[in-house]
């Protein structure tokens, strides 16, 4: 059965809660909170968002300091933190997200490389923020970032979310990082994934194929488990729970 796309279960979770969300988009550009208003009732819970784009703009409508831009850049940890505790007060809501990266194809740099995303999340609890380092083209790695900044906030809401069949959607939903080759579906070679806060390497794909719900490679770990991963049309990857290592056909 395909699983209903994360916005609609973030949806659920926030309405339940009786919480409101608020987005500081950078290197997304809108595109979160254009997936979240695609949900009908969206406005009872989504307050709205900046597309913070400029530094000036981080820092006067969103309130992140001077120095933390000058010491850290944009595309850092303490700058999607102060970016998303800046929206979280603008518009009063109890949670929001903040994203800022470099989606290229320029702009990277040894230390921020192309595809290099940091993400904050912001409750009523806590605060805190992710990187990332996501492959593909322009719009790609703002299809991923969207994904994942949406799937952080879901699985930081299933702490205060009772409901079973919600929490195993929010994890079957996961999206990853994957270091891929090119786009050609015969030709790619997949690197290595980023899951549990690690870079896995990949040593082999066994299988690949294609059907309605996307591209679908079955790998091999250097440690010897077995991943499946499905890449959908937007460029997005997601992962099938690691099953014990099998002997490829």
């Amino acid at each position: 059965m395909e699983l209903r796309p994360i916005e609609y279960i973030l949806a659920d979770q926030l309405s339940a809660l009786r919480w409101s969300l608020s987005l500081a988009e950078s290197c997304t550009g809108g595109l979160i909170a254009h997936r979240i208003t695609n949900v009908p009732g969206s406005s009872e819970y989504f307050w709205g968002g900046v597309v913070a784009y400029s530094n000036a703009a981080k820092s006067n409508l969103l309130g992140v300091a001077q120095e933390t831009l000058d010491q850290f850049g944009a595309v850092s940890q303490a700058t999607v933190i102060e970016m998303a505790q800046g929206v979280q007060k603008l518009f009063g809501s109890q949670t929001a997200i903040a994203v800022s990266g470099i989606a290229g194809p320029s702009g990277g740099s040894p230390q921020k490389p192309v595809g290099t995303v940091w993400i904050g999340i912001a409750t009523p609890e806590t605060i805190f923020a992710h990187s990332y380092r996501f492959f593909g083209n322009r719009q790609q790695i703002k299809q991923q970032s969207a994904e994942i900044a949406l799937w952080l906030l879901a699985q930081t809401l299933t702490l205060h979310w009772s409901d079973a069949a919600i929490q195993r959607q929010v994890q079957a939903n996961q999206p990853i990082a994957v270091d891929f080759s090119s786009d050609d579906l015969d030709t790619m070679r997949i690197r290595a994934i980023y899951w549990q806060e690690k870079w896995i390497p990949i040593e082999s794909i066994g299988r690949r194929w294609q059907d309605a719900s996307g591209s679908h490679f079955l790998t091999l770990s250097y440690q010897g488990t077995v991943f499946e991963l499905i890449r959908k049309a937007d460029g997005c990857w997601f992962l099938r729970p690691p099953m014990e290592a099998i002997r490829f056909a």
